[in-house]
């Protein structure tokens, strides 16, 4: 995996619409990923946004099984923590 991303995980959702159900993983996931199921209003400018509240669903990568719902992202705005990917082969 790369050490930095292009995107942190604010500009992800911008490039996706503005829209959540988007996927990540952590740099630091081996069997782990998330899907993001809020983000919270913007109340300043990119890249950071005001750092508003994300939130995702995590999932076990292999099963697909639910680990955590609602599950609070850290530090979205680094470039360094996330990655986007695409969905899953289990995702619906």
């Amino acid at each position: 995996m790369a050490d930095f991303s292009d995107l942190n995980v604010f500009q992800m959702y911008v490039a996706n619409g503005e829209q959540p159900g988007f996927w990540l993983k952590r740099t630091t996931w081996d069997n782990t990923v998330a899907q993001v199921t809020s983000v919270g209003p913007f109340t300043a400018a990119a890249p950071y946004y005001g750092n508003p509240e994300v939130c995702a669903d995590i999932y076990e990568l292999s099963s697909g099984a639910l680990k955590e719902l609602g599950a609070k992202i850290p530090v979205p705005g680094t470039y360094k923590t996330w990655r986007q990917i695409d969905p899953p082969r289990w995702a619906k």
